[in-house]
């Protein structure tokens, strides 16, 4: 038990110690076959990380001074293992790119800092670092016998739990409005790609799920099919048939030429095995949930006149520029962003933020190979920089780490997942209700995922027909 002089919150403690979360009496029985006892004492760190990167980090030297670091809580305090934890990050990320020579040492290293920093109540910063952090497991996925100091399942139930948490003081600047809201002269279009044979039961499927939906509601859709619909954005340099930028990169380009036809005020992307699962619901509904109280959920008091300088400044940095208003609206889930569902305003904010994810030079060198390359250098983009300025006066009342034209939205307001991901990643399964379902992780070729498939478009289909039957 640590003691009172270290400032630990105790509330926020268990936020990330898994085994407090069950009765002593129970088993917890972890995913997967049974594994022989793990012994990482016969595991050298030269064997996972070998070398030395290119400004200079020795990643045996690293394993060390990450263990000093987090010890320092039953030194100094909390604070000194933040700030020497936070300093080992900044070294092993000061060249983003390099830190994926040795991925189980700096997903350790953003868990430790998460910890340390959940124990000082400091929720929204230790949820953006444990996402940060999943960047890295997205590449190799986890070792659970390993010398590095976070075992993957811990680092799952953390980032459930300080999800649900952030998320109920999200759902503060939530405005309540009808399933089938509208928003008077909006302009919506809905946009995929599904670059599969013309008969594959995923793109036939998804074809029929868009046009349906376009049919009840009267959005636009942009279906496309192949690299060779995708024209070249010259103004942006974007060009899918670059050879550089993999087809998880194919949607920004796909989005941003959308969005410069000028012909619309929003865009909502959607993966070719996503699917619209509630007749009912309007796209507008979610944008005017998520986007019309610019004022972001924080535990500041409300304003007052005679409130301090400091107070009345930190107020309008949470605030996003007038002219971009809330911009990008996505979900998240325990282990950050999935962006298979996301909804973008047509702002200069979201140009610039196109460009930027195009753009991204994390993936060159060491992470070339990455997987899910889309996902991670968009969390990057949006959130590594802020994160990584530890303020602790922002922290205190919970402000925002993500820009403040972000709005993170609930999965069942975007996009839940299917049972077998839902389970894998510890978040929400679809249920009746939920707009949007999303298949991530199931092989589209693979008959079980074809069916999963087939299974949502006739639940939608056959929402729609009872409810124009109700109509009659």
């Amino acid at each position: 038990v640590a003691h009172a002089s270290m400032g630990l919150n105790r509330a926020s403690l268990a936020l990330l110690l898994p085994a407090l979360c069950f009765p002593q009496d129970v088993q917890v029985q972890l995913p997967g076959p049974a594994l022989p006892p793990c012994d990482p004492s016969e595991i050298e760190v030269a064997e996972e990380c070998p070398g030395v990167t290119s400004n200079g980090v020795d990643w045996t030297e690293y394993a060390g001074e990450l263990f000093q670091a987090r010890a320092e809580l039953f030194g100094e305090g909390t604070a000194a293992a933040v700030e020497r934890t936070h300093a080992l990050l900044q070294r092993a990320t000061a060249k983003f790119s390099d830190a994926f020579s040795c991925t189980p040492a700096v997903v350790s290293t953003y868990f430790s800092l998460a910890r340390l920093l959940a124990m000082q109540g400091r929720l929204r910063r230790a949820l953006a670092f444990l996402h940060m952090g999943f960047i890295f497991v997205r590449d190799r996925g986890f070792s659970e016998c390993s010398t590095w100091p976070a075992a993957g399942w811990d680092v799952m139930l953390a980032g459930r739990t300080l999800t649900e948490r952030v998320r109920q003081l999200d759902d503060q600047s939530v405005v309540p409005v009808l399933a089938d809201h509208r928003i008077p002269g909006l302009r919506v279009a809905v946009v995929t790609i599904c670059a599969y044979a013309a008969d594959a039961p995923v793109r036939v499927l998804c074809e029929q799920n868009r046009q349906l939906y376009q049919m009840l509601h009267g959005y636009d859709v942009h279906f496309f099919t192949d690299a060779s619909e995708i024209d070249r954005n010259k103004h942006s340099e974007m060009n899918v048939s670059d050879g550089v930028h993999k087809p998880f990169f194919w949607k920004v380009n796909a989005v941003k030429n959308v969005l410069d036809t000028g012909k619309y005020d929003w865009v909502l992307w959607m993966d070719c095995d996503a699917f619209f699962m509630d007749p009912s619901r309007t796209i507008d509904s979610v944008i005017a949930m998520y986007s019309e109280n610019l004022t972001a959920a924080t535990r500041l008091p409300p304003a007052r006149l005679d409130e301090s300088a400091e107070v009345a400044s930190m107020r309008q940095k949470m605030m996003p520029d007038p002219s971009a208003g809330i911009s990008l609206i996505f979900a998240v889930d325990s282990t950050g962003i999935n962006n298979g569902v996301w909804l973008l305003k047509n702002s200069a904010w979201s140009h610039n933020f196109l460009e930027r994810w195009w753009r991204s030079d994390i993936l060159d060198g060491p992470g070339k190979e990455h997987n899910c390359s889309d996902q991670s250098t968009m969390l990057h983009a949006l959130l590594h920089e802020t994160a990584m300025k530890l303020d602790p006066e922002w922290d205190a009342v919970e402000a925002p780490i993500y820009p403040p034209e972000v709005r993170v939205a609930r999965q069942e307001h975007l996009q839940s997942f299917h049972d077998a991901t839902a389970a894998t990643a510890l978040s929400r399964a679809w249920q009746d209700g939920d707009f949007i379902k999303h298949h991530p992780g199931c092989h589209y070729y693979k008959l079980p995922c074809q069916m999963l498939y087939q299974e949502a478009q006739d639940i939608f289909q056959n929402k729609v027909v009872m409810s124009r039957s109700q109509w009659m």
